[in-house]
């Protein structure tokens, strides 16, 4: 019994603490200057929010009193929480998500097979490996929400609760990356997949908790009068949102009619999804073990492979091809048209998909079946989630635009020809670009069909102005090319795939989320026309604020009073917003310009 006890002991010691691939990675990568200036800029990034939120919400009259500062305090923690859990979902798949591609890459994965490392070992040590960097950031910065409690306001529990909460959102995040690295030849196709099912889903499933059809009856209305969502356990935020009080769970007793465990869903939405989250990624690292030493990972024949090349028959004859037309770059219509090729069920999916859900809502409208203030709101959430998902598209493949050419060798071929750097660079802007265009053009189509619907009936206010079409038109093309420009310059200053996607998306994503959190305050605080004014220049809180303004008066009548000083507000702040946007991107592209050379020849070793 006692030798039993020993071996499993060893079994566990090397499985985890004494990893061989954890202490590697630990032990050398935790010394690395890059890590370093990543924590510091995290911790950065948090203490900023801290203090931004901190002023904004004890400023002016508000110190005076030890209930207001409790107050300012609660307000300030429920913000720098919802920041640090948006932080960790897509930090963790950053570092996750190439612990075996990486591998890949540098071609000794097969070398890591040959050791005597156990399948369990590699999978665990790798998993573990890259978490240590996301949970040494999570603790990081609980010293500055432990602050928090000297203004009251902020219990020990919320700020358990809600470090828990992230924390196991990154190990999920974590154990399916690795999953999805195991199962699948790690590619930038599989890791662009990876990150859009994290953006959807977290995107959508928060819209939907915010519909009245999928509120809990037994729920008790907080003071907005929204309650809570049989989604909640189901989704990080909308968990966090609970135990931060801004929701209320129905109370236990109250659910008798439900089966045990959908009660104690209900009832302690956070506790079960801490609960759900650690199972479901203990299930992901166990089962992605069975598929390390997989005879199709390493390019032998498998049974099933021996059947589907059956059916995989070449066509005899000529083959030949229809004639294209090349654009005067040929490089931009290389980039937009391989792009478009390669990925066209996607596209098209996405494409009609937008375009069907708008113009149901346009339908919906003129039938008189929904009301106008339901329609702006389903309009403003349709058209985030159709931005969000075009601007993971644009920013990855953007960042592979310049990757796939070093990695294909053809990179020297290009440089060969004729072609200057200005040349190479436009086009590839400009590509990619016209590769993301018809993502968002069927919304804003949509839009000006609102708009015009609504513009011979002045006396009673549209649902959308003829202008926010327009206005939407420029902002979300700038805001893309904003989106390809990053993932174009992550791209020049990478040398593979893999490490481009990860670091263009997680950098977009911070970009992004970030100038909404502050953007969406800012503007609510503001309220009015100067909200108007600022709405545009944050990416997704122009889309919510320009097309539903409603929000930024405290009732309909004030919207009907003011409704012409907002538009102008709005008109010039999307001006302005643009000219700044457009004016980052041709920096950014000048920058790229100038040190094309001296990039290329360093990574080329001349």
């Amino acid at each position: 019994m006692n030798d039993v006890i020993r071996r499993l002991w060893l079994w566990l010691w090397l499985l985890l603490p004494a990893n061989p691939i954890l202490v590697r990675v630990v032990s050398s990568a935790s010394r690395r200057v890059r890590h370093l200036w990543l924590r510091t800029i995290y911790l950065f990034a948090l203490l900023v929010v801290v203090l931004f939120s901190l002023f904004a919400f004890m400023g002016g009259d508000q110190g005076g009193s030890l209930t207001d500062l409790a107050k300012g305090a609660s307000q300030t923690f429920k913000f720098a929480s919802s920041t640090q859990l948006a932080l960790m979902c897509f930090l963790a798949p950053v570092f996750t998500a190439a612990a075996i591609t990486q591998e890949r890459d540098a071609q000794t994965y097969n070398i890591l097979l040959a050791t005597p490392l156990t399948s369990a070992q590699i999978v665990f040590g790798s998993l573990m490996s890259r978490l240590f960097f996301v949970l040494l950031l999570l603790l990081a910065g609980l010293p500055i929400f432990i602050i928090m409690t000297a203004y009251g306001g902020v219990t020990t529990s919320q700020i358990f609760v809600s470090f828990a909460i992230s924390g196991v959102t990154a190990i999920l995040t974590g154990s399916l990356a690795i999953f999805i690295s195991m199962v699948r030849v790690g590619t930038r196709g599989t890791i662009f997949t990876f990150y859009l099912m994290i953006g959807v889903y977290l995107l959508s499933l928060y819209l939907l908790g915010g519909w009245n059809q999928t509120w809990v009856e037994a729920s008790p209305a907080n003071v907005d009068g929204l309650k809570m969502s049989w989604l909640t356990p189901l989704h990080p935020f909308l968990a966090l949102d609970v135990a931060l009080n801004r929701v209320y769970p129905p109370p236990y007793k109250q659910l008798t009619e439900h089966a045990g465990w959908v009660r104690y869903a209900l009832a302690y939405p956070a506790a079960f999804y801490v609960t759900w989250t650690l199972l479901a990624a203990f299930v992901l690292t166990v089962g992605s073990i069975f598929f390390v030493r997989r005879g199709a990972k390493t390019g032998e024949r498998t049974f099933l492979t021996a059947i589907t090349d059956r059916f995989r028959k070449e066509k005899t004859g000529e083959r030949t091809r229809i004639p294209r037309h090349v654009w005067s770059n040929p490089v931009a219509w290389r980039e937009a048209k391989t792009r478009a090729s390669t990925g066209g069920l996607l596209r098209w999916t996405l494409i009609l998909g937008g375009i069907g859900a708008t113009s149901y809502l346009f339908i919906a409208h003129v039938s008189g079946d929904l009301p106008t203030d339901e329609v702006r709101s389903w309009l403003a959430a349709m058209i985030i989630i159709q931005f969000a998902i075009a601007v993971i598209i644009a920013t990855n493949t953007a960042a592979t635009s310049m990757t796939k050419e070093k990695e294909s060798k053809t990179m020297d071929l290009l440089l060969t020809t004729r072609l200057t750097s200005r040349y190479i660079l436009w086009g590839k802007l400009r590509g990619l670009v016209s590769f993301v265009v018809p993502l968002v053009l069927g919304p804003v189509v949509v839009l000006l069909a609102f708009g015009l619907y609504g513009s011979p009936n002045p006396p009673k206010p549209p649902v959308v102005w003829l202008e926010t079409a327009l206005e939407m038109a420029a902002l979300i093309l700038v805001y893309t090319a904003f989106a390809c420009v990053i993932g174009l310059r992550v791209s020049l200053l990478t040398r593979k795939n893999v490490t481009a996607v990860m670091a263009s998306i997680g950098l977009v994503i911070l970009i992004f989320g970030v100038a909404t959190m502050i953007g969406t305050k800012v503007v609510q605080g503001s309220g009015r026309d100067f909200g108007a004014f600022l709405a545009p220049f944050a990416p997704f809180t122009s889309i919510w604020f320009l097309i539903d303004p409603l929000q930024l008066f405290d009732s309909a009548t004030e919207y009907q009073a003011g409704a012409r000083g907002a538009r102008v507000a709005a008109a010039m702040g999307s001006v302005i917003a643009t000219a700044v946007y457009a004016f980052i991107v041709w920096s950014i592209y000048i920058s790229l310009v100038r040190n094309f050379d001296m990039i290329v020849r360093k990574q080329s070793g001349t």
